[in-house]
């Protein structure tokens, strides 16, 4: 009986070893998922924590973008101007923005410029260190042309305004999870005035709860 004793003791105590052995280890894997470099560490309701920080996926995300284009009508390049704002319900992305071409800069007057205000709707796919989005939708554009007028014999400004459509993809590199900077292709559509072209964007998320 005391032999039975003695080998349940060591037995007991092998196993109280063991086990806090696999404690101990799990809390240091625990600690590095949670404070080391890069690594991620899941939580509840899409929330993660990264470098000490707690960021929630899918996000909303701003973008300030400004590039060239073609003007399809004139055969001309352009400069243009985006600034876009993107929601999501579920995998469902909704956005709203306000588009600008234009034979000179943007900000400056001109009688060859045309305006968007757009809602769409589309797609993300994201990861750590990339924001993909695909937007689509119908616009309200507005502006001025330069063109031939053959009752003035010369070329005149016609203003206008018609309903369109609008187009955007956009690829982001993450800096860090809420700020990188990106390109965008995007086209706009309408009788009047038809452009499409490359913009360098800059992307600012949402997705930034708190310090872990």
């Amino acid at each position: 009986m005391d032999e039975m004793k003695r080998i349940f003791l060591i037995v007991f105590s092998l196993s109280f070893f063991w086990s806090g052995n696999i404690l101990a280890q799990d809390a240091e894997e625990e600690a590095y998922r949670v404070h080391g470099k890069d690594t991620v560490f899941p939580l509840r309701d899409g929330r993660f924590i990264l470098n000490e920080k707690i960021y929630k996926q899918n996000s909303p995300y701003l973008t300030l973008a400004y590039g060239a284009g073609m003007n399809h009508k004139k055969s001309t390049i352009e400069q243009n101007l985006l600034i876009s704002y993107h929601h999501f319900i579920n995998n469902i992305g909704l956005t709203i923005g306000y588009h600008a071409s234009s034979d000179i800069q943007v900000w400056w007057r001109s009688y060859q410029k045309q305006n968007d205000l757009y809602l769409g709707a589309g797609k993300r796919f994201e990861g750590l260190r990339y924001n993909i989005g695909l937007f689509a939708g119908p616009s309200l554009a507005y502006g001025s042309y330069i063109d031939w007028s053959e009752e003035d014999g010369e070329n005149r400004a016609f203003g206008y305004n018609a309903l369109g459509g609008f187009a955007e993809i956009q690829m982001t590199y993450r800096i860090f999870y809420d700020i990188g900077v990106g390109l965008s292709l995007y086209g706009s559509y309408n009788k009047y005035y038809t452009v499409s072209g490359a913009q360098i964007h800059l992307f600012f998320s949402t997705a930034y709860v708190r310090e872990y």
